[in-house]
């Protein structure tokens, strides 16, 4: 048996309904630019704890469980080469458990004597010592013979050897490759929830070091664990000023616009009759590794069933938006500032500030950006949905290859 070490797992992959109106399907509330930095910059709760594990070593061991609509944002917020295991849906920690199990044992080749550990990424904690303990669990394990354990003090960690969740899998006849677990995952998830919580239920506990930690899984949680905190939390296009007011939360996004007294709002379920189902692409603010989109504006014709939806595009310098077409959707970009290219149906053009170019449904098209680029995006159609989208290349490189003729 080789050297004992733990694998970490990232929980991230959450539904986006704890902290409206900010949070959505594409970020869930772990990647919400809720706190500030060590720079003074916004980050979010797993930038942070990313940061944390860098400063103890060991994020070269931790993988990040994400739902495949968020991938592109928590690459985008952090540094480095990633460890990303998708989920196709967010469906709760018992079967992403069993899909994280699935992924290191059939794509990762963890050996099934390893240790994991699975960990929700809503956590804020004070001090890295607190995630050091997590290094002294396969020494726990073989000095007490144990193969699976949690935590005691309400942190939400699971511990176990590999093997003991991928036996388990075995045994109930549920995949064990990570792509056969992946695409029946809606139709199993019930399943593997039962599997996973009747393996962890009455297992042995241990106990983390007596450090603070707070789970923020509400707007009355941050206000909890980080009472100084800037109030105002702002995904639109336009600003907010907060004059003569105390102890209050001020968030707004094309979803919504919450005010509401520091500690009113414990949970979502308070604010459930507020949100709405919005289509993914919806998203009041959505980041990539090309840069950013704010909803500035949506409205939908009662009488002819069209929607509408205006965006501000910000497209860095160098990067490039994926190469696409949209089934039942027309979009018109109307380019602000900058400079960049288009590519319509395999056919370039330089474009500049004051540049309007219609795209009418079928239509592939991308933009590649020389300079930084603002452009507003107007989307024009009767079923406004992501389904509604085909990518074709998700990066410049892809697309030279794949039409040459571009």
């Amino acid at each position: 048996m080789g050297e004992q070490q733990v694998r970490l797992v990232l929980l991230a992959g959450g539904q986006g309904k704890q902290m409206w109106p900010l949070s959505h399907a594409k970020r869930a509330k772990q990647l919400l630019p809720l706190l500030t930095g060590e720079e003074g910059a916004r980050q979010s709760l797993l930038q942070r704890l990313w940061s944390q594990l860098g400063k103890i070593g060991m994020q070269q061991d931790t993988f990040i469980a994400i739902s495949r609509h968020q991938v592109e944002t928590v690459r985008n917020q952090m540094e480095g080469s990633l460890n990303v295991i998708r989920e196709p849906e967010a469906r709760g920690m018992y079967p992403a458990v069993a899909l994280a199990a699935a992924y290191l044992y059939s794509v990762a080749s963890i050996p099934l004597y390893q240790t994991v550990a699975v960990m929700p990424s809503d956590l804020y904690l004070e001090d890295e010592e607190w995630l050091e303990a997590l290094r002294e669990l396969p020494e726990q394990f073989r000095k007490h013979g144990l193969s699976l354990v949690q935590t005691s003090d309400g942190s939400g960690i699971v511990a176990f050897q590999l093997g003991t969740v991928i036996s388990c899998l075995q045994q109930e006849g549920l995949p064990l490759q990570y792509e056969q677990l992946y695409r029946c995952y809606e139709e199993l998830h019930t399943s593997l929830a039962g599997v996973i919580a009747q393996l962890v239920e009455g297992c042995p506990t241990f106990k983390m070091p007596e450090l603070p930690f707070y789970h923020i899984n509400s707007w009355g949680a941050l206000h909890t664990a980080l009472p100084d905190n800037n109030p105002i939390y702002n995904d639109s296009a336009v600003p907010i000023v907060l004059k003569g007011l105390n102890d209050i939360t001020v968030a707004m996004s094309s979803a919504g616009i919450l005010v509401a007294a520091r500690g009113a709002i414990q949970s979502e379920m308070e604010l459930q009759g507020f949100r709405s189902e919005e289509p993914l692409f919806l998203s009041g603010y959505e980041e990539g590794s090309w840069g950013y989109a704010t909803v500035m504006n949506s409205t939908t014709t009662s009488a002819e069933g069209q929607q509408t939806v205006t965006r501000k595009l910000t497209v860095t310098a160098g990067k490039e938006l994926a190469y696409e077409l949209y089934l039942k959707r027309k979009k018109i970009w109307t380019v602000l500032t900058g400079e960049g290219e288009a590519v319509l149906n395999e056919e370039r053009r330089v474009i500049r500030a004051g540049d309007v170019i219609e795209i009418a449904p079928r239509v592939k098209h991308t933009i590649r950006a020389f300079s930084h680029l603002s452009i507003i995006e107007v989307q024009i159609g009767s079923e406004l949905m992501e389904n509604d989208r085909i990518i074709l290349a998700d990066n410049w490189e892809d697309l030279l290859l794949d039409y040459a003729a571009i």
